[in-house]
This record gives C-alpha cells, structure tokens and sequence, in this order.
C-alpha cells in the first residue's frame, strides 16, 4: 500500500500529525509538538512546503476539511526513506533536549566538580 504525507488544512494554518508531523519537522524545521503530536504551520508557507515535498519526490495528500484538494503521486519508497532519517535525527534532537535540560539546571560549581575535576 502506497504511504502518502498528510496535510490538513484548519483555519489559517496546515497540521501534520504523527509521522507526517515528524518528516514536516525533519524537512522544514518546523517546531514539532510531542502533547499534540503534530507539525502546524501558516497557509502562507505552503507553497514552500509543498515545493520540498515535490523535490524529495515524496507522495503526499492535502485536504481541506475532508475534501481532498490535492495529491501528488511522488515515489513511493521515498515516505519511508525519508521517515527513517526524520525519526533517528528527532530521537537525536530529543536525547541533546535532555542534556541541555539537565546541564540548565547544575550550579557552575556542579558542572565542574563532574566534568573539570574528574
């Protein structure tokens, strides 16, 4: 079965959930919201979200409401290429978020009482 990125328009913005959400954030930077688990961004960005999405060939689906307003066949493989380096660069992104959390919150004295005095 062909996997097509999914796009939803609501309002005055597009959503992409789940993996779609994931890829959107891989490809576009856009902030990827893990409690809503989702990718938005304003419908004044489309046309350069779906221009990258035409030049990874990937294939993709857009609705407005429930109507679908466009498709775009791309390469099959490629959803599921580009999915697996979206996936691996975000768990990436997700373990640096956690040491930046956790290096916020030590004293200087803690930081280099574990790091410089070893």
């Amino acid at each position: 079965m062909k996997k097509y990125l999914k796009l939803y328009k609501n309002g005055k913005f597009y959503n992409a959930f789940g993996d779609d959400g994931i890829i959107i954030h891989y490809l576009l930077g856009y902030k990827y919201l893990e409690y809503k688990n989702s990718v938005g961004f304003p419908v004044s960005a489309y046309n350069k979200v779906i221009g990258r999405l035409r030049k990874m060939e990937i294939p993709f689906l857009i609705y407005d409401k429930d109507v679908l307003i466009e498709k775009d066949d791309g390469i099959s493989k490629k959803y599921n290429e580009v999915l697996k380096i979206a996936l691996s660069k975000y768990d990436m992104e997700k373990r640096v978020n956690r040491i930046i959390d956790k290096v916020s919150n030590c004293s200087i004295e803690e930081l280099e009482d574990k790091f410089i005095n070893e």
